[in-house]
């Protein structure tokens, strides 16, 4: 997804990558090589953005065939 409740895709970058805690709740993080979603503030490292993809809810990524992180 490029969009998520409203924010582009480089804000959503940016907030990943800063790990903004303004954003937390707001998105959450799916990582395509791990197959793992997470919150923006969790403190696993940075993936690459082609292997990022976001969602609005952890349902929706679960629904995607993401699984929970389990460090945030």
């Amino acid at each position: 997804m490029d969009e998520v409740a409203g924010f582009d895709r480089d804000t959503l970058d940016r907030a990943r990558i800063s790990r903004d805690a303004r954003f937390d709740g707001k998105f959450i993080i799916a990582v395509k090589s791990t197959g793992i979603y997470c919150r923006p503030i969790c403190p696993s490292p940075t993936s690459k953005a082609a292997n990022v993809s976001y969602y609005v809810t952890p349902e929706a990524a679960a629904e995607a065939g993401f699984r929970p992180c389990l460090r945030c």
